[in-house]
Formats: C-alpha cells, structure tokens, sequence
C-alpha cells in the first residue's frame, strides 16, 4: 500500500466581486462542494441511492474536506480529504476518486451548450439520475448567472486545470434540472441470494454495486426461485420507499436472466477510465462463501468475500497489467512481455 500524492486530494475555489464577498457566499460555496463530494462519493462506494437522511459514516471519513488555507480580499481557500487514506499503486482512493469526478463533471458543465449532448456526458459520469440531478444543483446554487451578478468564481478540483463557472452556462445548467425522479430504470448483475415468498415477495443481490434490494410479482415467482444462488442480470425500476431507500422492482421473467459470466467493458478510475473494443468475459464462482474472478486468458484472479469487491479487485489488476506492460518502454520488456503488451493494446478502444 502506499500514500496517495497531495495533489489528487486537494480541492480549492476562489470568488471575486466588484462588491465586497460576503460570509454567505463563501460559507454557500464551501457547504455545495462537500455536498458535491459526498453525493459522488456515495455512488462510487456503490451504496443504494436514496431519497433522504444522511450519508453513511464510510463516505464521510472518506470524503470530509479540512480547509488547509484561506485568502482574504477576493476569497481564495484550499481544502483537502484526510493524508491517512492509502490505496494500491497507481490506483485512487474512494476520495480522490470523488475529486476527480467533480473535476470532470465541472469541464463537461462548462464546455457543452448542447442540452442533449451535456445531459449525455453527464450521465456518462455518474450513471444514477437521482444523484446526477442533485450534484447539478448543488452547482446550479453556486454559478453566477449571466449579466445579474459581478461574481466570478473558479475552482480547481484535483489535478484538474482552473475552471472558470461561466454565466453563460447557467441556462442550460438549469434546463437541465428536474425533481429527483420518483422512478428510473436500473439493470444490474450480481449473484441472487436470498429470498422471500410471502406477501413482501423480495430478493437480494449481491451485485457489483453492492447489496442491491428487488421486489418481485407472483407471475415470475417461478423464474426467481430457480435463480437462486446463480449469477443473474436484473432490469427493472428503481422506486422509492417510505424509508427514503429505493427498491428494484422487477415485473418480468425476461428482466431476469442467469449469466455464468460477468463482462468487463472499461478498465480504470474515472479520469483515467479505458473502454474496451469488445467485452472481457469474467468467469465467476461462488464456494466457500467467497467470490472468485477470472479470466485465464490474461491471467486475471481475484478471490473476495463480496461481488463488488471481486469485480474491483479484477478492474485492479487489469489496471496493473496495463501498467506493467504497456506505459513503460517497451526495449525493458522480453519478447514475450513484448506480445503480451500488443495483446493488451489491441483490447482497448
């Protein structure tokens, strides 16, 4: 394990006005960008989304800005996620992760005027509407509108560049706001594993997301029963509860399937996020109570007591190989280490 650099987990903003810069403005800010960081901390940890309450006590040990530095005048301030995370090399921590995903969504928020095509990037990023609309407006509440405020506020999140919140965007940032959505459609893969079939009629999965809650209609009980214990993709849609959680309800024996393999379409941390040409079968087994991930192929193998864990621990190691065998010279490779990186490079898009 070693300790991840400085740079990947410092946040900072700064706010000018031909007026003085209020205690507001400032406090505002500050409360959005943990805020930020939170909701896409949340989604990365792959907790279920909900509806209400407070984030979980992993996100925020994770997530919790300090303020390490504040300029008066025209506001400057750094904050930083806690020194004492660590992950493996070359990899990112769940903080530094949030960080580099807020950089991302703030670039594409800036760069796109195109409604549709911005909605698309976006989505792209955090896959979830719910949290999706709720990090839009946290910074719709931040960004200068056009020609009614003299504010200009700029943040740098990570590694990422200075970005400049631009007042001609705040239109199209708002188009695209909407209540959070009562309901949304969902497809998960994860392994059935309990059950019941009394008048709550529910099933869990053990996905690559984590715990995933279903709901079921006495038409497919059939189907789920004999999907007991297997590998399964689920579709259906995502509805909330009165606990303020939401539950995945599934209404048809074609939205549930049994796959005995799990396909690996990107490889990477979100910034750094690689996109295969064609899916990697990922062979799964279930014995012992632990999870085992392979593909012999590439030599890939990871056992976890957790689906999420397993499919983490073979992004992980697809991210060493890559490491490995293509971003270093290829004249210190053998012949054979040689045609193992051509192998890896011809997987990716």
């Amino acid at each position: 394990m070693v300790n991840s650099t400085d740079a990947q987990r410092i946040v900072s903003f700064s706010i000018s006005d031909a007026n003085n810069v209020s205690a507001v403005q400032v406090a505002e800010i500050l409360q959005r960008l943990q805020n930020i960081l939170y909701t896409i901390g949340d989604h990365l940890e792959g907790n279920a989304p909900r509806t209400k309450g407070d984030f979980p006590q992993s996100i925020k040990e994770s997530c919790t800005l300090v303020i390490t530095g504040l300029d008066m005048g025209s506001v400057h301030a750094e904050m930083q996620i806690g020194s004492a995370q660590t992950s493996l090399p070359g990899m990112q921590t769940l903080g530094e992760r949030s960080i580099c995903v807020a950089g991302d969504f703030l670039n594409v928020l800036n760069a796109f005027s195109d409604r549709e095509e911005l909605d698309l990037e976006l989505h792209r990023l955090i896959d979830d509407p719910h949290r999706c609309n709720r990090i839009l407006r946290e910074f719709d509440c931040v960004w200068p509108a056009n020609g009614q405020s003299q504010s200009e506020v700029r943040f740098v999140f990570g590694r990422s560049p200075q970005n400049q919140l631009n007042p001609a965007q705040k239109a199209v940032i708002q188009s695209l706001l909407q209540k959070p959505p009562e309901e949304y459609e969902k497809e998960i893969f994860g392994r059935l594993t309990e059950l019941r079939v009394d008048k709550k009629r529910q099933f869990h999965v053990d996905s690559t997301e984590g715990l995933i809650h279903c709901q079921y209609t006495p038409e497919i009980e059939g189907v789920v029963v004999d999907s007991i214990g297997e590998f399964v993709r689920v579709r259906g849609m995502m509805v909330p509860t009165r606990s303020g959680t939401y539950i995945l309800g599934v209404d048809d024996e074609n939205s549930l399937e049994i796959l005995p393999q799990y396909l690996l379409k990107t490889f990477g941390s979100m910034s750094s996020e690689k996109r295969l040409k064609e899916d990697i079968p990922i062979d799964l087994i279930f014995e012992n109570d632990m999870y085992v991930a392979h593909n012999d192929d590439l030599g890939l193998l990871v056992a976890a007591s957790s689906m999420k864990g397993a499919i983490e621990g073979i992004n992980e190691e697809f991210v060493i190989l890559w490491s490995e065998y293509v971003e270093v010279a290829e004249h210190e490779l053998t012949d054979g280490a040689k045609n193992f990186r051509d192998k890896l490079i011809k997987l990716v898009a």
